[in-house]
């Protein structure tokens, strides 16, 4: 790379970083209601949704998961509530000094670790700013209309069993009825935040004791790839409740960053799933073995909503492309593949067992075996397995998560081969315990009867004929002034047309 052009290159990821920071700040601005020195005269109206037992609830539900043989590994961590919430009908209008308005509601689910507000409208007008504020005084936002996707809106994870939605509309802008409905309160009982323990506030930890942090000596030689991963959250088609998996970003043949994301199908398998999600990026501890959050927190670099193109439950993979590209300022990668099917000697798994911070696990050679969560009927020889694992194991939350070639485990390292369905692998104590895991094969899922069941149309659409690719780090450029979604929030880009088999 000559001089000149690594200047270029430089300053236009500065400016990107510029000019997207506000966008995607996701603790900017403080709500009016908290950096204000006037006092409100009142405090908003409050809507009670259903009272849970939080520890009774994560009890129950963990138990369920135990007894599901073989057991996926995602995992429940909120109770839905249907609600129809909108600023025409409930809360306050608070007329300010400089003539904006301000509308505020509260919802409230006793005995809710956390909460997350669904908003299944969201239309508002150009200026207007919505926060949402949880306990001890934590809040996110702001968001503007060009952080809603088709029309919808999910707010990230707020500690606590109480919310307060804001909404500010400047002087002279029309809300118009419909723009805007909470329409779902998903109640939490995993304590996301750690408020139910005072050890661990602001530092999750939930994990069994035999993970291992990603920062640790074993994540030495996958920096790249660790970045590669995140945290997702999503509403569930069937029950409606809020569940927690993870995923990888993956680079593409053209090397063009699409953001395709992929993930296990028993996780999201719709477009209604893939259009809740919540990636959270760089959640992980910056300490081996202690937990603490890097700088800004845990819960900052999220972003909303993607589309699905393609998912098949045999190989239990979904393939979604991500609505916006991630903040250059993430510092996100985009992970490398290896879909020739070759077993190698050594592998490695990125994930983040039960909602907790980023972990890394060490296994020995995997063997070829058939589905292991019977979801993909008599399909033969589409997954990998794992196990027993030499350092670290998976647990609920681990679902989706990457099977890396290990360095020094096949040629070349560092490739994504499969995708996490499930199985009893756990901790027995500070120890990983002797059971195995199961992996969808990236290779299976390379080919199928369509482009909706394969992978290839959407990471080599040339049909260029590789089974390879290493991963990347250079973010997508942008055009000044125009967006950063990755295609039309309200159509389906063509899909790349279905190659013969």
């Amino acid at each position: 790379m000559n001089n000149r052009f690594a200047s270029i290159t430089v300053c236009a990821v500065f400016w990107l970083v510029f000019t997207m920071s506000h966008a995607d700040a996701r603790q900017g601005d403080l709500p009016y209601s908290l950096a204000s020195d006037a006092k409100l005269a009142s405090e908003p109206p409050i809507v009670d949704v259903a009272a849970l037992d939080a520890a009774k609830r994560r009890s129950d539900t963990d138990t369920e998961q135990k007894t599901n043989t073989p057991r996926d590994k995602r995992q429940r961590v909120a109770d839905d509530n249907t609600v129809s919430i909108t600023p025409r009908h409930d809360g306050e209008w608070i007329d300010l000094p400089d003539g904006s308005r301000l509308w505020r509601m509260r919802v409230r689910a006793s005995g809710a670790t956390d909460l997350r507000l669904g908003f299944g409208r969201f239309a508002l007008p150009d200026g207007a700013t919505l926060h949402v504020i949880g306990a001890d005084r934590y809040y996110q936002g702001p968001y503007t209309n060009a952080d809603a996707y088709a029309g919808s809106f999910q707010a990230p994870v707020l500690p606590g069993e109480l919310a307060t939605i804001e909404l500010r509309v400047p002087a002279g802008a029309v809300l118009t009825d419909d723009a805007l409905e909470l329409s779902s309160v998903g109640a939490g009982f995993r304590d996301a935040f750690g408020r139910d323990d005072a050890s661990k506030i602001g530092s999750p930890g939930t994990s069994g004791s035999c993970n291992v942090d990603v920062v640790c000596p074993l994540g030495q030689n996958y920096g790249d790839d660790i970045r590669a991963v995140a945290y997702i959250e999503f509403r569930d088609d069937v029950d409606h409740d809020y569940y927690i998996c993870s995923g990888t970003l993956l680079a593409d043949v053209p090397r063009d960053h699409r953001n395709y994301f992929l993930t296990a199908a028993h996780c999201i398998d719709s477009s209604t799933e893939a259009a809740s999600l919540i990636a959270y990026w760089n959640y992980q501890s910056t300490r081996c073995g202690t937990p603490s959050a890097p700088a800004g927190g845990y819960f900052n670099d999220d972003q909303h909503g993607a589309a699905l193109r393609a998912t098949r439950a045999d190989a239990d993979f979904s393939l979604l492309e991500l609505s916006q590209a991630p903040d250059p300022g993430w510092n996100v990668y985009y992970a490398g593949w290896d879909a020739s099917g070759a077993p190698p000697p050594g592998t490695i798994g990125l994930h983040h067992p039960r909602g907790d911070v980023k972990k890394i696990t060490a296994g020995p050679a995997p063997a070829t075996t058939d589905n292991c969560i019977d979801t993909g009927g008599t399909s033969r020889n589409t997954h990998w397995l794992t196990g027993p694992y030499s350092q670290g194991t998976t647990e609920g939350g681990s679902s989706g998560s990457g099977l890396f070639v290990a360095v020094g485990g096949g040629s070349p390292g560092r490739r994504l081969i499969g995708t996490l369905s499930g199985g009893d692998a756990a901790c027995n104590g500070a120890l990983p315990n002797a059971e195995n895991d199961c992996y969808g094969k990236f290779a299976v899922a390379w080919n199928g009867p369509s482009a909706a069941t394969r992978l290839r149309d959407w990471l080599d659409p040339a049909n260029s004929g590789t089974t390879g690719q290493d991963g990347g780090d250079t973010p997508p450029l942008v055009v000044p002034g125009h967006s950063r979604h990755a295609f039309p929030l309200q159509l389906r880009p063509q899909a790349a047309q279905p190659y013969a088999d």
